[in-house]
């Protein structure tokens, strides 16, 4: 009895645990099969999603940076000063070095023209109104016709073309004029002489 019931016990246990381990082993088997046969293609496209959004993630980042330093950009001023109002080493040498004439000369056009002192007289050619606030304008060898008004270089200052219109050819003189003044120099002379031209040295930068 005892031996049948063993004989029993043992072919149970043959059947069922076999069984179970064979199912193991195939779904093992199955999971196997599954991660092989996964599509080529499928794995390819993956791919190339993942190298999508890492490349879009990069756009964004790239354009962030792009857009704060169009922020920080400023553009360089082309005026004396800096925006900034600070002045930097090699425009505080600049100021220093510049210098005015004093006393200021008008001249003909043999004489030579820079900055003037009461050694060096030199007819400025820095000169500038401060009545206008034109630039003063030279020509060598020329006179102011005798027509000359204030109308005149109103409308036509600085337009050589059209100034040239009044002047006339004399050898040793120089002809000024700003927008609202004008002057003809055949010698040297101090510029406090002529009390009817609003004009001041300009500075030179030496």
């Amino acid at each position: 009895m005892a031996d049948d019931l063993d004989d029993l016990l043992d072919e149970v246990e043959s059947k069922f645990c076999c069984s179970t381990s064979a199912s193991k082993q195939s779904s093992y088997v199955s999971k196997q099969t599954d991660q092989k046969c996964v599509n080529p293609k499928d794995k390819k496209q993956s791919r190339k999603q993942g190298g999508k959004r890492a490349e879009h993630e990069n756009d964004d980042v790239d354009a962030m940076l792009q857009e704060i330093l169009d922020d920080d950009y400023q553009p360089i001023s082309t005026h004396d000063e800096p925006i900034s109002g600070k002045t930097s080493t090699s425009d505080s040498f600049s100021q220093t070095m510049s210098k005015k004439c004093c006393p200021v000369f008008l001249g003909g056009s043999s004489i030579l023209h820079g900055i003037g002192t009461s050694v060096s007289q030199r007819a400025c050619n820095r000169l500038r109104c401060t009545s206008c606030d034109f630039s003063v304008l030279m020509f060598d060898d020329h006179e102011w016709d005798s027509s000359c008004n204030y109308l005149f270089f109103r409308n036509n200052m600085p337009d050589y073309n059209k100034l040239k219109a009044k002047l006339r050819r004399r050898k040793g003189v120089r002809a000024y004029a700003c927008q609202c003044s004008w002057h003809s120099a055949l010698s040297l002379s101090d510029l406090r002489e002529q009390q009817q031209l609003k004009w001041v040295c300009g500075k030179h930068k030496a």
